[in-house]
């Protein structure tokens, strides 16, 4: 196995809505603290991983009900439906402060990383509810990635097989419940960077275990699994 550099990100690791903005949610506090505000549990998962592997972690504290730091610019989703009507110059405003150098650092880190001759492992992690439009989740922990990339896709069906030997009882899937080459972060920076020098996998743990014991052991054997399937001393 190639040795890697781990870096670990959180897109919605809050939902923390800046003075100047909150009064766009005075009547919304309940979407804004519900998982459409952030994703619940994401933020401590990675913390943990960030500690245990260990990685260095950068995490987006601004609610997406703002600004959506895992879309692209073109995507419609970009903004919400709280933030969506705002005029064009405050729209660049928050961009400017909240968006791009958020991204513009993580991408600044890849590249410096690939320019040392290491190969990079993005872990971008995140979490979903247990029910979306009435129907309940089976899974527990997705791996997401692109499976036109023969190394991401190979690393996430070892890294499950890892994970399955340790959470035997959990249901852990690729590409559930989303796909990962859908619009995100992961997305436009395999657009940047080659497939043999750029792992981006994104992971998804399912928030009915946030807050809960499960979450420990879930967060644990993520790390641990990883750690056993890969050499992650820096070149």
């Amino acid at each position: 196995m190639r040795k890697r550099k781990v870096i670990i990100t959180c897109e919605h690791g809050g939902n923390y809505i800046p003075r100047e903005f909150r009064y766009l949610f005075t009547k919304y506090e309940k979407e804004l603290n519900s998982h459409r505000g952030w994703d619940i549990g994401a933020l401590e998962v990675a913390k943990y991983m960030s500690r245990h592997i260990p990685a260095p972690l950068s995490y987006q504290r601004v609610s997406r009900l703002l600004v959506e730091s895992n879309r692209s610019l073109q995507n419609e989703e970009l903004f919400s439906q709280y933030s969506r009507e705002l005029e064009k110059p405050i729209k660049k405003y928050i961009l400017g402060k909240y968006y791009h150098p958020y991204r513009n650092a993580i991408e600044k880190n890849i590249s410096r990383c690939i320019e040392e001759g290491q190969e990079v492992l993005h872990l971008s992690v995140h979490s979903f509810t247990p029910v979306w439009n009435g129907v309940r989740r089976q899974v527990d922990i997705g791996l997401l990635c692109d499976e036109s990339r023969w190394p991401e896709m190979e690393f996430c069906q070892m890294w499950k097989t890892q994970i399955e030997q340790l959470l035997p009882k959990k249901l852990t899937m690729i590409n559930v419940p989303y796909n990962g080459a859908d619009d995100g972060f992961t997305t436009y920076l395999r657009e940047q960077f080659p497939a043999e020098k750029y792992l981006g996998i994104e992971i998804e743990v399912n928030q009915k275990y946030a807050g809960t014991e499960e979450m420990s052991v879930i967060r644990s054997a993520l790390s641990n699994s990883l750690i056993i399937s890969e050499d992650l001393v820096e070149e």
